[in-house]
């Protein structure tokens, strides 16, 4: 699966890297975990450090290079959308219903007190904690039709899309689909019909209501209350 919205080359860059913080690097590789074309991507990228590690110029790599062919031979091995429906607990498997749709390299961060927790908004949430990361990482689940509050954003904001589907005002995401922003322009995100819309979201810093009562939540919001 190819997504409409792939995430952006350089932060593609920095995730084959290493340098990307725990909460946008778990974004990243639900990204690549769902779409085939930000795996090969990843994969070149990774194929040209290391020919550049070895001192081979990079201008000579291209798709008929024997090692850059091996490597993205083994990249597409992966299944593009490969679902998990257990956790591993002391080395033993645990079944969690419910959470069939997630990808596996979130499955580590989801132990048995995951639990979907009704927010303010109407919306549920999981707060997934990552040490040493300071960003807000959270699971969203919202019912179709339902929104979030309308909101602006004064830090990087990233989305990966992992059930069902959202619109907002910069377009329409489905599963897979990867999001960086708006930026300052407020938006109020809106679940698709059919399943209900489950999405990973990291916020750099969190986001101000601007909605006529979400105003009045913004000190709540700022101390991560809700």
């Amino acid at each position: 699966m190819s997504s409409r919205h792939p995430a952006p080359d350089e932060l593609l860059l920095d995730y084959a890297a290493g340098t990307l913080a725990a909460g946008p690097e778990l974004a990243v590789a639900l990204h690549v975990a769902l779409d085939q074309d930000a795996r090969r991507a990843v994969g070149r990228l990774g194929a040209l450090a290391g020919a550049m590690l070895e001192g081979e110029p990079a201008a000579e790599l291209d798709p008929g290079d024997a090692a850059l062919a091996r490597a993205l031979a083994a990249i597409d091995s992966v299944p593009v959308e490969a679902r998990s429906p257990s956790v591993q607990t002391i080395g033993h498997p645990v079944r969690r219903p419910g959470f069939d749709w997630a990808p596996p390299p979130l499955l580590r961060h989801l132990d048995l007190s995951a639990t979907w927790r009704r927010a303010v908004g109407g919306f549920e949430e999981i707060r997934l904690s990552l040490p040493g990361d300071t960003h807000r990482v959270s699971l969203l689940r919202l019912a179709p039709g339902r929104g979030l509050p309308m909101h602006r954003h004064v830090g990087t904001e990233y989305t990966v899309v992992l059930q069902g589907g959202y619109t907002d005002s910069t377009g329409n995401y489905a599963v897979g689909d990867f999001a960086v922003g708006p930026g300052p322009e407020q938006h109020e995100p809106i679940a698709d019909p059919g399943d209900p819309c489950i999405a990973l979201i990291v916020l750099e810093r969190p986001i101000v209501l601007t909605g006529p009562f979400g105003r009045w939540l913004n000190p709540l919001v700022r101390r991560g209350l809700i």
